[in-house]
């Protein structure tokens, strides 16, 4: 007897074509974390993802247009991981991805954890996951880049009032001063990340974030100001 051979359905086009640009928007976001922007070539990337030149060059005829992508693909991500650890879900990269376009997530049961110490956790974990240095990479180069800049620029507002969002949804307080302490945690706490990239082994931004810990309840009126340091 002759053995048959397992048949596996064939994948049509859109789907083959699917996979490619996720095989090459994955190359470019490897790329930015290892070698940065400016390294972050057609040539690099191509051989990442281990493509023809032609393919690559199907999907994404210029840098500037792969740009473009990986701007929404780490937008996606960043919005997908966030939704994760805050109990929320994001669905398909798909949706991810449309969520990054209307600033926007899925209505879904919230998580356990919630309250003031919960938001601080939701957003140093945002910004220590690596897809925030791809964030930093693509900020810094849009700052010399307008064509990148007015790309980033919306995208990045959306991305910012969906992560204000969910991070005032974890904290679960309708006192009016949330939305400020929220704008204030999450700027704080990015300043101290990007510090602790040029010092990663300060202690000065630890104290920084657990004394801004002890703030919030004295912001907000519900404890002394002899508790704050």
């Amino acid at each position: 007897m002759t053995a048959t051979r397992p048949s596996h359905p064939r994948r049509s086009q859109a789907e083959r074509s699917a996979a490619t640009r996720t095989r090459v928007l994955d190359a470019t976001v490897a790329s930015l974390l290892e070698k940065g922007h400016a390294a972050t070539t057609l040539a690099e990337v191509q051989q990442r993802a281990g493509l023809a030149r032609g393919t690559l060059l199907h999907h994404f005829p210029t840098r500037a247009a792969l740009m473009v992508a990986v701007v929404e693909e780490v937008a996606a991500r960043r919005l997908g991981v966030l939704g994760e650890r805050a109990g929320t879900s994001t669905g398909t990269r798909a949706d991810a991805q449309a969520d990054a376009r209307a600033g926007t997530q899925a209505d879904t049961q919230a998580g356990p954890q919630t309250g003031w110490d919960a938001a601080v956790d939701l957003v140093q974990a945002d910004l220590a996951d690596p897809v925030f240095l791809a964030v930093l990479e693509l900020w810094v180069a849009a700052r010399t880049d307008p064509d990148l800049r007015s790309v980033l620029g919306p995208v990045e507002r959306r991305v910012f009032a969906t992560v204000h969002a969910t991070v005032a949804g974890v904290v679960g307080d309708e006192d009016p001063r949330v939305a400020t302490l929220v704008q204030f945690t999450v700027d704080l706490l990015t300043g101290a990340a990007m510090t602790r990239l040029v010092d990663p082994g300060g202690s000065a931004q630890a104290r920084v974030v657990e004394r801004w810990r002890r703030a919030l309840p004295v912001l907000l009126g519900r404890a002394d100001a002899d508790t704050w340091l």
